[in-house]
């Protein structure tokens, strides 16, 4: 499938939160959706299933309007912070209950995913109400899951649950992405980003202002090395066009693999030691320093 955004724009009371000219988000690919706090990312997957329908613009799956036809939301499974249980009433009911809005329940299929998540057929058979926050957590993560959707739209999926859950869920969605579904998720997390992300869209101002993509080889990252002689290894850096800044022995600059391979190779040969070197993809700046 296939989801396409057309000048979507929303407003809460005189407060413009998205304005996103266009945009498009295609099957086989998970996407990480980052930026800061109230930047807009649950609200822009409130818009993708319905539950915020007054914004101007248009929305499709499959070049469908989603707010025209409602009937395509029980292709997706959203799991979002905020979602609402039936706390008065257990987990196995929550699972009946909200897979047969989207039309079926595989009971079983539900209790297997469960098992993998450590949460239990007694722990479900008890109230919501009795969970802890982690138990929450995974058994919203359930919900979202457990009816084979076509799309997925995950809002921090990982914070909250223990690390054995998290492992399995990153493997799991690498998976479903094989099998050609389509997965948003927006997470504060560099590395839940990284290990299944192919693509990152930073959200800021109301729109997407800038796009990594993970998986490719020519992607600038960003490097930081400590050396011996951190100004012969600006100066290397400088004739090959790029642009170090040197902190003590440390230097930091903007790099594809290959050319700083070359560069690499270059220093050494010509007495430069490196004491350690560590890359990162750009989007992990924006993280740290606070735009996402």
């Amino acid at each position: 499938m296939q989801i396409k955004i057309e000048n979507l724009t929303f407003s809460y009371k005189s407060k413009a939160v998205l304005s996103i000219h266009e945009s498009e988000f295609d099957s086989g690919k998970i996407y990480g959706i980052v930026g800061k706090n109230g930047v807009g990312k649950t609200t822009f997957f409130k818009t993708l299933t319905n539950i915020i329908t007054n914004y101007s613009g248009r929305i499709s799956f499959d070049e469908q309007e989603v707010k025209k036809n409602p009937n395509l939301l029980t292709k997706v499974g959203i799991m979002l912070d905020d979602m609402e249980l039936y706390k008065s009433y257990t987990g196995l009911f929550n699972l009946r209950y909200f897979g047969g809005l989207r039309g079926g329940f595989d009971e079983a299929r539900a209790l297997e995913i469960a098992a993998k998540l450590d949460l239990t057929t007694e722990q479900l058979m008890g109230k919501v109400s009795r969970y802890s926050l982690g138990m929450k957590k995974k058994l919203i993560l359930l919900i979202s899951i457990m009816n084979d959707a076509e799309i997925l739209i995950f809002d921090e999926p990982f914070r909250g649950i223990d690390a054995k859950s998290v492992e399995w869920m990153r493997s799991y969605l690498l998976d479903l992405k094989q099998k050609g579904k389509l997965i948003l998720i927006s997470s504060h997390v560099q590395e839940d980003i990284e290990s299944v992300c192919d693509q990152v869209y930073l959200l800021a101002g109301g729109d997407f202002k800038a796009s990594f993509d993970l998986r490719d080889t020519k992607q600038l990252l960003t490097y930081t090395v400590v050396v011996n002689e951190p100004e012969k290894l600006k100066t290397y850096l400088t004739d090959a066009g790029l642009e170090p800044v040197v902190t003590g022995n440390n230097v930091k600059f903007d790099s594809t693999i290959e050319d700083f391979q070359k560069t690499f190779r270059h220093a050494v040969e010509h007495g430069v030691d490196f004491d350690s070197i560590k890359k990162e993809s750009k989007f992990a700046d924006i993280i740290k320093n606070g735009e996402a």
